[in-house]
């Protein structure tokens, strides 16, 4: 008698039942965060940087210069035929789930197109930046897909305390710089260069991946300075190149390029000092966990997280107090760095990437390797 062959048959379907149930799952927890965005997020609030005014240049500083979201609206709205431009005009105030959207996201009369189109946009950067996480997960850490699907769940959900502060950047600005670590990780050199681009566009801060990037430039075992200085300064020059037109762009317009906001955290101390020092623990606590046996760690995931500690000074000098919606930049690289923290111990994760001792190591080969070079 043949044994039977329904199990081997039936596990790709089951794979393939498995595979669909958690993209079904992270689609609609992604779905969630961004509802949550629109909602409790208050973006589009600020006076200063109302939609209408993001979109016709005409916000304040430094508000105006994150230009990427704006641009790509105005731009897919101008290909638009006029009959759409009514259609979404006529939704706007009518009381259905896109006109309640609409309303909750600041939509002025005249601009709801491109309301709707910018919604759109921060959904594809909730969802883009969970299967971004994904990726990168699966490239750090060596893992079953079930942790991976879990894990993406827990950072998407992970976000809900960034989300009670938000402007049209946020989003894209989470996304595009999780992406780029992932290009990172996954040594996609071109495709890199293409996602820090737009990340700078979207955000000055985006520079800061200059520091995680030098992995990408790292030959191990043989790392070449000459490699990791000019993959720097292209970085620091396409920064330059799209940063200061911006500012002579918007130079006219009001406010400040840094906003001094550092009274308003001592105000919130002497105002709510419980409050203040429970807070002055909780960070205490996240840095231990981010950089707490920091050798170990993966290389890209702690060079990821260490401007978190250049962001902590700017969330003390220019941020407002709670505003952590500031770490988006260093979120996953420091939520892989906690993953690994706690779970050290009980069942720790195996890395597919040179960890932090190891790229240290390789320092050695890089300076007798300059030091030839030089005598020669």
């Amino acid at each position: 008698m043949q044994p039977s062959q329904n199990p081997t048959r039936t596990e790709p379907v089951a794979s393939r039942l498995s595979q669909v149930a958690w993209f079904t799952i992270i689609v609609l927890a992604g779905l969630a965060i961004f509802l949550f965005f629109v909602f409790f997020s208050g973006v589009n609030s600020n006076t200063r940087a109302s939609f209408a005014d993001v979109m016709t240049g005409e916000a304040h500083r430094p508000f105006v210069t994150r230009v990427l979201v704006p641009w790509l609206t105005r731009g897919i709205a101008a290909m638009m035929p006029e009959s759409i431009h009514g259609g979404a005009e006529s939704l706007l105030g009518s009381g259905g789930p896109i006109g309640t959207l609409l309303t909750e996201y600041g939509s002025p009369p005249g601009f709801a197109l491109e309301a709707i189109i910018s919604l759109g946009l921060q959904l594809l950067s909730v969802l883009g930046f969970a299967f971004a996480f994904r990726g990168l997960f699966n490239n750090v850490y060596k893992v079953q897909p079930l942790v991976s699907n879990l894990m993406t769940l827990v950072a998407l959900l992970g976000l809900t305390p960034m989300l009670f502060f938000g402007y049209i950047y946020d989003l894209p600005n989470l996304f595009l710089t999780t992406l780029a670590l992932f290009c990172i990780a996954a040594q996609r050199k071109t495709a890199y260069w293409a996602v820090f681009t737009l990340a700078v566009f979207n955000k000055e801060t985006a520079v800061v991946l200059v520091v995680p990037a030098v992995l990408l430039f790292w030959d191990f075992p043989r790392p070449s300075l000459r490699k990791i200085i000019i993959g720097a300064a292209a970085q620091v020059g396409i920064f330059l190149a799209i940063r200061i037109p911006l500012g002579l762009l918007f130079r006219n317009n009001p406010g400040e390029a840094f906003e001094n906001h550092l009274l308003d955290h001592i105000d919130m101390f002497m105002d709510y000092p419980v409050l203040g020092v429970i807070s002055i623990f909780v960070a205490i606590g996240m840095l231990l966990l981010v950089f707490g046996s920091w050798q170990k760690k993966p290389a890209v995931a702690v060079l990821g997280a260490l401007p978190g500690l250049l962001f902590v000074v700017l969330f003390l000098l220019s941020g407002i107090a709670f505003e952590i919606r500031i770490f988006y930049e260093v979120y996953a690289a420091g939520f892989l760095c906690i993953l690994y923290s706690l779970l050290a111990r009980k069942a720790p994760l195996e890395s597919q990437l040179p960890s932090m001792q190891q790229w240290m190591d390789s320092l050695p080969a890089l300076l007798s390797r300059q030091a030839r070079s030089s005598a020669e």
